[in-house]
């Protein structure tokens, strides 16, 4: 049964790993890692029917490691899913961001918990310039790229909008804006006041942005009912898959030739 179980959560992947063109899932290179852990976990499963009590619970935490980063990526999946539905106009426009010399953008999203984000705040955007280009912006994810880290919470989706603006105005103007940056910044014992001095275009952004979002969710939810919390599709998520992975090791094992 265990084993049944893990493909099951295979073929959840495979189904739920389509990236959208620019905005995308942050999460995708670790799902793709964690596919291969959790085929190589079933086999030894598989494989192993008098495997001892201590390798199998080594492999049932790695197993509930690999789940968490299924249930943090189809989190971000259904929360950007939903940021295009309130938001259509930002969401589109955001996914045709292009640089000062008009080459697209990608925006990688997480959603994460607040214990994993390496920095204080519930939103952060992460780019710099290109060694060998002053108007590429680059993250972890690459070239051409911009990582953004939400914390997942009930107002993510307008944490998301905000870093949106930030990054709406830096990625165009990412040689100028970070000379601009230094010299206002540089020394500030304010940490969260970067990015949003008076005189700064990307702040003033990312609150126009906010606030749009906010109008959008008013009419979203005028129109069409109820949103979601974020809370409550964080559960579900977690509970989904968390119910694929949730046959004990005994029974699968005694099982295991079932699916030889």
């Amino acid at each position: 049964m265990y084993d049944k179980c893990i493909l099951l959560l295979l073929l959840c992947l495979a189904l739920t790993t389509t990236l959208m063109a620019r905005i995308k899932n942050g999460y995708a290179p670790e799902l793709v890692s964690a596919r291969g852990c959790l085929q190589e976990l079933s086999r030894r499963l598989r494989e192993n029917p008098d495997m001892r009590d201590w390798e199998r619970r080594r492999i049932n935490l790695a197993i509930r490691e690999h789940t968490e980063t299924v249930a943090y990526y189809q989190l971000t999946d259904a929360l950007l899913k939903q940021m295009r539905e309130i938001s259509p106009k930002m969401f589109d426009f955001m996914d045709e961001l292009k640089d000062k010399r008009g080459r697209e953008t990608d925006i990688y999203v997480r959603f994460i918990p607040k214990e994993r984000s390496m920095v204080l705040f519930s939103g952060a955007s992460y780019f710099q310039e290109s060694a060998s280009d002053e108007d590429a912006s680059q993250s972890r994810f690459g070239a051409l790229t911009v990582a953004i880290d939400i914390w997942i919470c009930d107002s993510s989706l307008q944490l998301l909008a905000h870093e949106f603006g930030h990054t709406c105005y830096i990625v165009p103007n990412l040689s100028t804006y970070l000379k601009f940056y230094h010299n206002v910044y540089s020394g500030t014992n304010v940490i969260s006041h970067a990015g949003h001095s008076p005189s700064d275009a990307s702040g003033k952004l990312a609150y126009d942005f906010g606030s749009q979002f906010a109008r959008d969710r008013r009419s979203f939810r005028s129109d069409s009912g109820p949103i979601p919390h974020v809370s409550v599709i964080a559960r579900n998520i977690r509970k989904h898959v968390e119910e694929l992975i949730a046959w004990n090791f005994a029974e699968a094992l005694a099982s295991a030739s079932t699916f030889d």
